[in-house]
């Protein structure tokens, strides 16, 4: 929360987060995280008995498209290439960024030369506003986009290349006093576009990313903690060649839950239930998979296959 807000948890810009790639200092790329629930997230370890959360153990890693840079770090020179999120201060625990460069090579030219064209980044926007009130909240709107261009003189020719990348983050958080009920209802967007111009029709990737969090934790006067949750991971990605498209996939990953325990007293005295399910479906041009978990207590009662 701002610092403005009476919340046990506070950040001087507010909740917004972005992943930001630069190159010598210059805006290179920007990427909106997702957000990812342990298992023992939300204060409930017993919301993820036995099925876990979207990528609890599948944490994938943020890809930048930096062609449009390939000719300025192909210059023989020394770089730079720096990691940083928007809203964590420097040197804060809890964010582990570690790089990784992937680079194709020309086999039929030794040294590839070109230039970076545009890199035109538009304004962060990152307002939240705290109203007070019986039930205090905080709501947040940010955004961030960029678009990059550049090309590359290969063996085939000059290949042009432009990433365009736009970030969005809405939510609403709210809470009463003690934080005896503390929810969040929140969207993530992060829609990317590659244009790639060279040798025969242009080709472009858009691919389209949302991730979504509604939920909420309230303890009631017999210190009985509940947490009903609803987290999505959704992808739309179409190819499309000189305007005309050749392949598409849609993911939806979505998962429920709810769970509730006894608060201060041994793990035997808990009393935990809890129920929670999860569907999976990814499906497009290259074929499809369908899958749904359902438990109950602990235990797998539903383990269905679709399409």
């Amino acid at each position: 929360m701002p610092d403005s807000a009476p919340y046990s948890c506070q950040a001087d810009k507010g909740p917004y987060r972005e992943v930001q790639i630069k190159v010598d200092g210059q805006l290179a790329g920007i990427a909106g995280p997702f957000p990812n629930v342990w298992t023992g997230g939300w204060s409930n370890p017993f919301l993820w008995y036995v099925v876990p959360a979207p990528r609890a153990f599948d944490v994938k890693p943020i890809e930048y498209d930096l062609t449009p840079f390939a000719g300025l770090l192909n210059d023989g020179r020394p770089h730079h290439i720096d990691v940083s999120v928007v809203g964590v201060p420097e040197g804060q625990s809890g964010w582990s960024a570690p790089v990784n460069v992937l680079v194709w090579q020309d086999a039929q030219r030794a040294h590839v030369t070109g230039k970076l064209t545009l890199d035109k980044a538009g304004e962060l926007a990152n307002s939240s506003t705290y109203t007070p009130g019986s039930e205090e909240r905080v709501d947040t709107e940010a955004g961030h986009r960029l678009t990059t261009a550049g090309y590359v003189d290969t063996s085939h020719g000059l290949v042009r290349t432009t990433v365009d990348r736009t970030l969005a983050n809405t939510s609403v958080h709210r809470w009463t006093d003690g934080e005896n009920m503390d929810g969040l209802d929140a969207t993530w967007t992060d829609d990317e576009s590659v244009t790639v111009a060279g040798w025969g029709p242009a080709r472009t990737t858009a691919t389209h990313r949302t991730y979504t969090m509604n939920g909420a934790t309230t303890i009631g006067t017999d210190d009985r903690l509940r947490t009903v949750l609803t987290l999505g991971d959704r992808a739309a990605v179409v190819d499309t060649r000189d305007g005309r498209r050749t392949g598409w996939s849609r993911l939806d990953d979505t998962y429920r839950g709810d769970a509730t325990y006894t608060l201060n007293v041994p793990r035997d005295q808990r009393h935990a239930v809890g129920t929670s399910s999860e569907r999976y479906r990814l499906y497009g041009s290259g074929g499809c998979h369908d899958r749904s978990l359902a438990t109950a207590q602990g235990v797998l009662t539903e383990d269905r296959s679709g399409c």
